[in-house]
């Protein structure tokens, strides 16, 4: 039996690292079957495994590498930085306040900038700022949504079908072991994506809600996008109550257009979890919002706190970033591009006998096999239930394009990514296609049918 290096690392990794990786995402449970990609390197567009194969990468990263691998902008003011000044001053230092104020000239409805290093604690202050604003506890937030992984909101991201109770009464489920069941208690699930449901929570619930958090595209299901109409409702609804309204950019900030989610839809929240691209893969994270709201902490009413908060390197990660993607034409030309290749995928899968669609936006999208996409996370599930996905990922990344290998997971594209790299993987998706229905005409969905 021939064992390839990643697979001789993954095993070696085990006997010290849990399950092998650093995180469940990137894991065989997750799909990276039949052991976990091990990276030796990227450039570009482009990765490289520790077996020497080459790959066309649309997972960077999970979304932060906006700009592809080792970004030389990026790359050289941070090195510079560091070189200069060190890694870590957990002191005031002037990028901190450049940094927040190119993240505020980007971002229509944010004031104010605190910075963290992962975007589950900026969902975690987010919470805790609304609720000491407003006075009050209750939280209502969506099915298939993921806000991080903390006990606070790691709840119904991804229920099963034989939990997650009525449509219209959705049932507040952990998301993992270890979350005490005392928490649900401040929080309401609903469906997302229906106005009727929406309507109901705050005329049942509004006096006692704290704040609605919501991923404008549903980027943890497959770029699901909102109905016309639905998030300019939950701004009214929210507004009427004394509720505030969080968006989680986390995906969609900085990368879908120069100001996230709420520019592209006009909507000003009051409050913005945004993490991901805004450092083009430097581990850093912030809350932003409306003054009143994010003020609460410059006097201390509410403590915001962190020893690795905007340190120089990832303040300088941000600066070099924002001026990168703020240059002419660049989310036009990202947009375009990924579109060009969504639209591809579609014709290929139609070439092959499959029917197909697309959601999302080029910057982040995801292939659905079906007529049309889902509107929210139970129509997700139905559809990836009897989904050839893994067959399409399989087939893909024996011909060098590597993907998500999970349905909800999404196709991210880069600035680095060229017409060329697009033409190439449409060549390898039409190549792919007849394996993918021969697997759909099988029944043959592979291990990852379902959301989970």
């Amino acid at each position: 039996m021939i064992t390839t290096r990643s697979e001789t690392l993954f095993e070696q990794a085990g006997k010290h690292l849990v399950g092998g990786v650093g995180s469940g995402t990137r894991s065989p449970r997750s799909g990276w079957l039949p052991a976990p990609v091990f990276v030796r390197s990227g450039e570009g567009a482009w990765l490289t495994d520790e077996d020497d194969n080459r790959y066309l990468d649309y997972v960077m990263g999970q979304g932060p590498l906006i700009l592809g691998h080792r970004p030389a902008a990026v790359i050289d003011e941070v090195t510079r930085t560091l070189q200069q000044r060190g890694s870590l001053v957990s002191l005031a230092h002037d990028l901190e306040g450049e940094a927040a104020a190119a993240i505020a000239d980007r971002m229509p409805a944010v004031d104010l900038v605190r910075f963290s290093s992962t975007g589950t604690e900026a969902a975690m202050y987010a919470l805790r700022f609304a609720r000491a604003f407003t006075g009050r506890d209750l939280v209502l937030r969506f099915e298939g949504h993921y806000h991080g992984w903390s006990d606070a909101i790691h709840w119904s991201a991804h229920p099963s079908t034989d939990t997650w109770g009525a449509a219209d009464a959705p049932t507040v489920l952990p998301g993992s072991t270890g979350i005490p069941g005392a928490v649900g208690e401040t929080l309401l699930v609903e469906r997302w994506n229906d106005v009727e449901a929406l309507e109901r929570a705050f005329r049942d619930h509004g006096d006692r809600m704290a704040a609605v958090i919501t991923e404008p595209i549903l980027g943890n299901c497959g770029g699901i996008m909102p109905a016309p109409g639905y998030l300019e409702r939950m701004r009214e609804l929210a507004t009427d109550a004394g509720a505030l309204l969080i968006f989680d950019e986390v995906l969609t900030g900085f990368r879908i257009g120069p100001g996230g989610a709420q520019g592209m839809f006009g909507i000003d929240p009051d409050l913005t979890v945004m993490a991901k691209a805004i450092g083009a893969g430097f581990p850093v994270a912030a809350l932003g919002g409306s003054r009143d709201v994010m003020e609460q902490a410059a006097d201390g009413r509410t403590m915001h706190g962190g020893t690795y908060n905007s340190s120089p390197l990832v303040c300088a990660a941000v600066i070099a970033a924002c001026r990168e993607t703020g240059g002419e034409g660049f989310y036009e030309h990202l947009n375009a591009r990924g579109a060009r290749l969504a639209e591809g995928l579609v014709d290929a899968a139609g070439a092959a006998g499959i029917e197909a669609c697309w959601s999302g936006v080029g910057a982040l999208f995801q292939l659905w096999f079906s007529p049309q996409p889902p509107s929210d996370y139970r129509e997700a599930n139905a559809i990836v239930a009897g989904s050839p996905f893994f067959a399409l990922y399989r087939e893909l990344r024996d011909r060098g394009v590597l993907i998500q290998p999970p349905q909800e997971g999404l196709w991210l594209m880069s600035g680095a990514h060229t017409d060329a790299d697009i033409d190439r993987t449409l060549e390898a998706a039409a190549d792919a296609m007849p394996a993918v229905a021969e697997a759909l005409a099988e029944g043959s969905v592979g291990p990852m049918g379902g959301l989970r």
